[in-house]
């Protein structure tokens, strides 16, 4: 198991008070927010997400689709080489 190593995740207020976003999907787009912080892209995987979130990969899955159908993330690529990017 990959462990994340992040003391503290930063959630814009826009998304913290989003009532179509799980809070779950929040605390993921805070990870991301803090593993893309010196490339401005995240190339985690949802296993590993899952793994730190003690959910499944599906579970995952879901939380990026919403945040993406609510326009907080952008997804490029494809399954085996995927890089999340936050607006």
């Amino acid at each position: 198991m990959i462990k994340l190593n992040i003391k503290y995740i930063n959630i814009p207020s826009n998304l913290l008070f989003d009532s179509n976003v799980p809070a779950l999907a929040k605390i993921i787009y805070g990870q991301i927010k803090v593993l893309s912080y010196k490339t401005g892209e995240c190339k985690m995987t949802n296993k590993v997400f899952a793994e730190n979130n003690h959910c499944s990969t599906k579970t995952v899955s879901r939380m990026l689709k919403i945040l993406k159908e609510n326009n907080y993330i952008k997804i490029v690529g494809n399954k085996i080489d995927r890089k999340i990017v936050i607006f």
